[in-house]
């Protein structure tokens, strides 16, 4: 089928209280009754009482769009754009001046670039794209790693088109086998923005008029989390107050944040995102708990959720778009900051769901979004628990890199399917973006 050509360029409860979306039960003439959900989602119903309908994660689907490289590789393929990139800048033609350039690039990048020691490989599709120019007739590092296309890096709507395309592709590789759409998709990014989005292009093309698209945007690290809490008031809203019940609502992550590695940056920031982060591409289904018994799969239950912006916070992490990218500052505070409130945070989360969660956490798992190796540590340090509670998260950190929204996803995608996690284990997840932002939540394994 033809694809569409792109429009745009460029305090305590219950746990049947605790575990669902819950809406105040309508008042109904006496000549009409409510309808009976609870063969339908699962749910509890009282006369006078509020619904709770459970919602499930389950069905995670990662896609891959490029091969994994490894860390020390990009790191110098890093080096030689920046060269290039620079070079253009201050009109250096001459080698030699070119090469103290990269002299002074390279000791920057072993001082600030994130080590391999931390994460092995990340996935980094701009590589592969129309911005590297490959000339067959090049010498030197631009026959190995190529030339750029522009060389003081590509204009934000070129990067925006490279999205646009890049995220219809994830979409195909995702919903190209299936015959039935889902009943909505939350499409979640901080790395891209068009309108129409890649999400309502592809409905289109397939035909699925039908599904509604949620839009949720620029939250950067900590996406997911809304995400899923409007996938909860999608579902749980449908069967307590609309005539048609969601039986499934897809969360579909695509980040591409290799778009956003900043070429012309001297600070140690823009060398500390370029090696820190890394494209990810994920989907995974929100099911009414009746629904999701039907399928004989694993998945998370959602327990509860909290967030918070933490106090005098607001310059320490940003996200803006830039004249050529979107630009990331970080500052050495945030794993202080996150570590200074996480304990009440996680204690607060858990007693939503009547957990204790200083007698709990022993046998909890820990799904943390790993910024960086150092937030890692200091919450583990912070709430007193094992690394090896901890291990999913680090491992995630190290296969793939920093995936922002995608990458608490992933983490979730691996307790799901391990055999040593079992069935009843209560998860608590969470990450941080700007404000500073702290959200999670509590699952429970089913």
């Amino acid at each position: 089928m033809q694809r569409i050509t792109p429009l745009i360029a460029g305090s305590e409860s219950s746990e049947s209280q605790a575990i669902g979306v819950m809406t105040p039960t309508s008042t109904f003439p006496s000549s009409v009754q409510p309808r009976s959900v609870a063969n339908e989602a699962g749910t509890i119903e009282q006369s006078g009482a509020p619904r709770s309908v459970p919602v499930v994660l389950a069905d995670f689907q990662r896609v891959s769009m490029s091969p994994l490289c490894p860390q020390d590789e990009l790191k110098q393929i890093q080096i030689h754009f920046m060269t290039i990139a620079q070079s253009a800048k201050r009109g250096l033609t001459d080698e030699r001046a070119q090469l103290e350039l990269f002299h002074a690039i390279q000791e920057r990048m072993a001082r600030f670039g994130a080590s391999a020691e931390h994460i092995a490989r990340r996935q980094v599709g701009v590589l592969n794209s129309e911005f590297v120019v490959r000339d067959p007739e090049a010498t030197g590092s631009k026959k190995v790693h190529g030339d750029l296309r522009v060389p003081t890096g590509e204009p934000l709507d070129s990067r925006m088109s490279l999205f646009e395309n890049t995220a219809f592709a994830v979409l195909e590789k995702i919903y190209d086998d299936a015959n039935t759409p889902p009943d909505g998709i939350v499409h979640v990014t901080c790395s891209g923005y068009v309108s129409p989005s890649p999400v309502q292009m592809y409905l289109s093309h397939r035909g699925w008029l039908g599904t509604a698209v949620t839009h949720s945007y620029h939250m950067g690290c900590y996406g997911a989390f809304p995400a899923i809490r409007t996938a909860l008031g999608l579902v749980g809203s449908s069967y307590s107050s609309l005539p048609t019940p969601q039986k499934r609502v897809d969360i579909v992550h695509t980040e591409f944040l290799s778009l956003h590695f900043d070429l012309l940056g001297e600070t140690p920031d823009a060398f500390v995102t370029s090696t820190l982060f890394a494209d990810g591409f994920i989907k995974y289904s929100a099911y009414p708990q009746a629904e999701f018994a039907k399928r004989g799969t694993r998945g998370l239950r959602v327990l509860a959720f909290e967030e918070r912006i933490l106090p005098d916070s607001l310059p320490e992490m940003t996200l803006r778009p830039g004249p050529l990218q979107f630009d990331m500052s970080l500052s050495k505070k945030v794993p202080f900051l996150i570590r200074d409130s996480i304990a009440d945070f996680v204690k607060s989360v858990s007693a939503q769901a009547g957990v204790d969660f200083e007698r709990e956490k022993s046998q909890m798992v820990f799904a943390i979004h790993p910024g960086g190796p150092a937030i890692l540590n200091q919450i583990r340090n912070r709430l007193g628990i094992e690394e090896s509670q901890i291990a999913l998260s680090r491992k995630v950190l190290f296969e793939n890199g920093n995936m922002a929204s995608a990458t608490a996803p992933h983490i979730w995608e691996q307790i799901v399917a391990s055999d040593d996690i079992p069935v009843g284990s209560k998860v608590i997840s969470m990450a941080f973006g700007p404000g500073l932002t702290v959200i999670g939540a509590l699952f429970e394994k089913v």
